[in-house]
């Protein structure tokens, strides 16, 4: 489902993740910036698996941020924005979350959900350091 909805963006690709090491999904998002999509990625700074990620998003000219997390707090979420396409559940992007274990994701385009992910996701992005 991610690989299909990441694939079909055109205009942009908003997510925040919690644990973020999926190689074919790092290359997926180097592709879609590539293609003329806005693609913005905010990433949990406690989980050290993130970093290479960072690195190889960013040098992919791929904007990422680290959310800025009190002391003790995760950001847990693992949810994105695909054009009007909203995914969340409980899936990590990683080889386990999106390939071998039994996770619950949700697609949808309902408008108040988008419009609701939007918002916060802009909030998020917009209290996170550059």
């Amino acid at each position: 489902m991610l690989r299909r909805v990441m694939g079909a963006a055109r205009m942009r690709i908003l997510a925040e993740v919690y644990t973020f090491t999926d190689p074919d999904v790092i290359a997926a998002l180097a592709a879609a910036h590539r293609r003329g999509v806005d693609v913005r990625i905010l990433l949990d700074p406690s989980q050290p698996y993130n970093r290479p990620t960072f690195q190889l998003l960013r040098s992919s000219g791929v904007s990422v941020r680290w959310y800025p997390m009190p002391p003790g707090a995760l950001l847990h979420a693992k949810a994105g924005l695909f054009d009007g396409e909203l995914l969340l559940g409980s899936a990590n992007w990683t080889y386990s979350g999106l390939d071998v274990n039994h996770e619950l994701d949700i697609e949808t385009a309902d408008k108040r959900a988008v419009g609701g992910y939007e918002s916060r996701f802009e909030n998020d992005w917009a209290t996170s350091p550059a």
